[in-house]
This record gives C-alpha cells, sequence and structure tokens, in this order.
C-alpha cells in the first residue's frame, strides 16, 4: 500500500485550470446562503483524486476513516455513509491541488478575505450505493468550538454524479441569517458520530445537484442535509472548509451538545491511540 501511495502522488497531475466565480454567485451566496460553480478543477485531478480517494478509504497512508457516522464511533457497522477528517494531514500532496488551491481563492473572494487571512481543512465523506439512510439537517458551525466566532464557507466537490438519486444536499435558503438553529445528539447519544437540527424547517429545503468537478459553497450556518443514495454506483464528496481565523467570544455560546459529542470522542481517540474524530 505504502508504494501505491508514493506512486499516486508521484503522479499528480499539474494541468493548469483557474475556476472562475460567476459575477452573480457571491450575491446570491449572501442571500440564499449557498451558491454553485460548474466546474473547479480539471478532469485529470478528478481522475487523479478518485484514485487517491479510494487509497484513503482501504486505510492508504494510515488514514483513520469513520466508516458509518450513523452509528456510535464504536460499533461501526461497515462502510455505509464514510469519511475521512483532514485528509491532508496524512496526503499533504492535497494542499497542492488545483481544487484545493481554487476553492481557497474562490472562497476569499466570496468572504472578503485576502489569502493570508485564511485557514482551511479538508472533509472527504463517501456514500455507498443502495443506502436508504439520509444525512440529517444540520449547520456546519453546530458541530464547532462555541467559545469562538466565526467566518467561514465549505467548498463542496462531487467525484461522481450527485442527484437527487445519488444523495445531493439539499439547503435551506436564508438559514445562514438565523444564527445557530438547536442541534441534538445523534440517536440521543454523544458517541454517535452525527448531530441533528431539532425541527429544521425542511420544506423549505431545495436539492442541489452538482456536476462531477463543479462545486457548492455553502456558509456555515447554512442549514442542510442530503438524502439516501439510491442509485447502483457510490457517492465520494470531497470538501474544503474555508474561513477566517475564530474570533474568541467573552462568553461561549450556549450550545451543550458540542461539548458532550466532544468528551466522548476525545475519549474513543485516547483509548485507540488515533487522530481526534470530529
Amino acid at each position: 500500500m505504502a508504494d501505491l501511495v508514493q506512486e499516486l502522488m508521484a503522479r499528480r497531475p499539474d494541468t493548469p485550470f483557474e475556476a472562475v466565480l460567476p459575477e452573480e454567485a457571491k450575491a446570491e451566496f449572501w442571500e440564499r446562503g449557498f451558491t454553485k460553480v460548474d466546474r473547479i478543477t480539471s478532469d485529470e485531478e478528478i481522475e487523479w483524486l478518485r484514485e487517491v480517494y479510494d487509497v484513503l478509504f482501504e486505510g492508504g497512508a494510515n488514514a483513520f476513516v469513520v466508516k458509518d457516522v450513523m452509528t456510535r464511533i464504536d460499533q461501526q457497522r461497515g462502510m455505509r455513509v464514510s469519511q475521512i477528517i483532514r485528509p491532508e494531514n496524512y496526503l499533504t500532496e492535497l494542499m497542492q491541488t488545483t481544487f484545493w488551491k481554487n476553492s481557497r481563492r474562490l472562497s476569499a473572494e466570496i468572504l472578503d478575505l485576502s489569502h493570508d487571512q485564511m485557514h482551511g481543512w479538508g472533509h472527504m465523506v463517501r456514500k455507498s450505493p443502495h443506502d436508504d439512510e439520509a444525512l440529517p439537517y444540520h449547520q456546519d458551525e453546530a458541530f464547532w468550538d462555541p467559545s469562538f466566532d466565526y467566518h467561514s464557507l465549505g467548498v463542496w466537490m462531487p467525484l461522481d454524479p450527485a442527484t437527487v438519486e445519488s444523495g445531493c444536499m439539499s439547503l435551506i435558503p436564508g438559514s445562514h441569517r438565523k444564527g445557530i438553529h438547536p442541534h441534538r445528539l445523534g440517536m440521543g447519544d454523544p458517541a454517535v458520530t452525527y448531530i441533528e437540527a431539532v425541527d429544521p424547517p425542511a420544506k423549505q429545503a431545495v436539492p442541489h445537484p452538482i456536476p462531477i468537478g463543479g462545486a457548492s459553497f455553502h456558509h456555515c450556518r447554512t442549514i442542510h442535509g442530503s438524502g439516501p443514495n439510491t442509485s447502483a454506483r457510490e457517492r465520494r464528496a470531497y470538501i474544503n472548509e474555508w474561513q477566517a481565523v475564530p474570533v474568541q467570544r467573552a462568553t461561549p455560546n450556549e450550545r451543550p451538545w458540542y461539548w458532550q459529542r466532544r468528551e466522548a470522542m476525545m475519549k474513543y481517540a485516547a483509548e485507540r491511540m488515533i487522530p481526534a474524530v470530529a
């Protein structure tokens, strides 16, 4: 496996591709809480990223894979809805990709930040074919330390068709302007990886299909989820999260689910001597 990883890194494509943010996209982002571009990287890089993705999900480069986000972290059922947090920690070459560079540049444009004001990390999510489970509605910021204020967005790129059938994201327009919605622990258990918004206005959600190599940009407070993958193929997505340096609050926000979940995940990570699970 180590030889395969080295071989993959040696042939990382360097095909230049400069993604462009459509003129209306920034205004749409701040109005609706999300927008998209039809293309953010080259076909060559997409093909390469698919190979890298599969190697990582097989445990290559010693990547830690959460195999089933819908259950307790210590009771995984196999590769259902699986994820890798910060894959660039295992393969630093991911920070040299066109996707990383373009997503950072366009995110800076949307957030009105300079490159040196931004930092980010990656997140890979894989949905197995014929999986009937939906990822519940949530806000990204609801997962983060409530001791800080954030100025942030996520860039979500599919490596396979992201359609309603395959479980594309659905987002609730304007929800980013209404603060952090109350959330609860998945299954009422802090050792379950996911959290979910309490009674979100799901009827207002709109599906957001994205073509292979395109990208969705969504605000860290936009309520979103994704449906089951009823298709016959896996659905792989690669996300980069970009933000300004978080600002320390005098008083933390009241988000009890964060502390309960953090304690359970840190305990699991310490017992198994693995990187902390987000």
